[in-house]
């Protein structure tokens, strides 16, 4: 599992406001451009929590995906 990129303040990228504890999008940004958001304190990164982007990406557009687990599924009550 990826780890999820986490705004610690409020930010403006081309316009869009992201405020403190948004998750970035993992396909919005170029990686070179997390690294340094990375670097001035913007972002963090959180390896141990999900982001939802990656399992709800027909809602969300993303291009990555994470499959929900079996128990997910179960507790959410979505097809198999």
């Amino acid at each position: 599992m990826r780890p999820t990129l986490v705004f610690i303040r409020h930010h403006e990228i081309d316009g869009r406001i992201f405020i403190h504890g948004s998750e970035l999008q993992p396909d919005l940004l170029a990686q070179d451009v997390i690294d340094k958001l990375i670097d001035k304190g913007v972002l963090r990164e959180y390896p141990e929590r999900r982001s939802l982007y990656r399992p709800l990406h027909i809602f969300s557009g993303c291009k990555e995906r994470e499959p929900l687990t079996q128990q997910e599924r179960d507790a959410y009550a979505l097809p198999k």
